[in-house]
């Protein structure tokens, strides 16, 4: 046991100088408010990988309040409110909410992407804006592109990624001359989008065989204080990427919620800081609540890297819950109902 622990606590310490090595060390860069006191605010920022881009070491994950049917209002303010406080980095897909006429049809599809464009129709120099396509045909991909910019009101995405690859997913067909990866690249070549990318959560293995597939600009994956237990995209899937200094976007930060369960497994602070500490350019996460909002960026206005101990720490805290919180691994049930910080 010693051992494992001398080894695990060496590993962290090598992500942790990776972090400084690519230039993670959070920049603190000054960014002009456009609340209506113009106050100057301030969020760390990391680099992009090798994009020559800097984003915000905390950003929104546009699920949640900001993918409900009936909840325009609330999504709008939200929005707003994230860039007014310095948010630089917005993620959405074009699978993300339904409007409401019918359970069936991804032409149904986009609610997330539609609340941003009415925002982003007058603000969309302030972010950096990430989406995504599920489809995994040339055809499909490019119906989803042409919906997603209609949506989002504007011409160019900086991110088009490859929606939740998993272990099911056909790679050849992916790589195809009639699949996804094929239309990325083509949007990529006309500028109707600046970067590419892929995410998923449910196994670092054929995520890792796309990497080594094509020159990816960016990965979403699922990373928190859970990881290590089962399959860990920590050990399979980050090293990788940061060896081919991608944009390393982490997610499933407090698991849906999952980790205020149980009387408060860890707390907000300890699940970004957690994730925050690894080679990761930005973390996205979902909310419901402006307080929320406000919450989360303090907490990453204020983060210092922890120590591999700490790290560590946090790991033992969560061991005995580690099934419940990585439900996106088929570990337990997905929620049927989603709330608060919890993407």
């Amino acid at each position: 046991m010693k051992v494992y622990r001398d080894n695990r606590r060496e590993f962290l310490r090598k992500l942790i100088a990776a972090s400084s090595a690519m230039g993670m060390t959070p920049l603190m860069a000054s960014l002009q408010s456009c609340s209506t006191d113009r106050q100057t605010l301030t969020m760390p920022q990391r680099p992009f990988g090798k994009t020559g881009v800097k984003v915000g070491i905390y950003s929104l994950g546009a699920q949640a309040t900001v993918e409900q049917i009936g909840m325009r209002d609330q999504a709008l303010e939200i929005i707003h409110r994230c860039l007014d406080l310095g948010i630089n980095y917005i993620d959405t897909s074009a699978w993300y909410g339904q409007d409401g006429s019918s359970s069936k049809g991804d032409h149904l599809r986009g609610t997330s992407e539609r609340y941003l464009g009415e925002v982003l129709k007058t603000r969309r120099s302030e972010t950096f804006l990430a989406t995504k396509t599920h489809d995994r045909t040339y055809d499909g991909a490019m119906r989803h592109l042409e919906s997603s910019l209609e949506n989002l009101q504007t011409d160019q995405i900086d991110l088009w990624q490859i929606h939740n690859v998993k272990p099911s997913d056909d790679m050849d067909l992916i790589c195809s001359d009639e699949g996804c990866l094929k239309a990325l690249i083509k949007a990529k070549e006309e500028g109707v989008v600046r970067f590419l990318g892929f995410s998923g959560h449910q196994d670092p293995d054929p995520m890792r065989d796309l990497i080594d597939r094509y020159d990816f600009d960016a990965v979403l994956m699922a990373l928190n204080a859970a990881d290590k237990h089962y399959n860990p995209f920590i050990e399979k899937l980050l090293p990788r990427a940061v060896e081919k200094e991608m944009g390393i976007i982490g997610m499933k930060i407090p698991a849906r919620d999952r980790i205020f369960d149980h009387g408060g497994i860890i707390s907000m602070k300890e699940a970004m800081s957690y994730t925050m500490s690894l080679p990761v350019s930005t973390i996205i996460v979902g909310i419901d609540k402006i307080a929320e909002l406000e919450e989360n960026i303090a907490i990453a206005r204020e983060f210092k890297a922890l120590t591999a101990d700490e790290m560590l720490a946090i790991e033992d805290k969560v061991k005995p819950h580690h099934e419940h919180l990585m439900f996106y691994k088929g570990l337990s049930d997905w929620p049927e109902v989603w709330s608060g910080n919890n993407v």
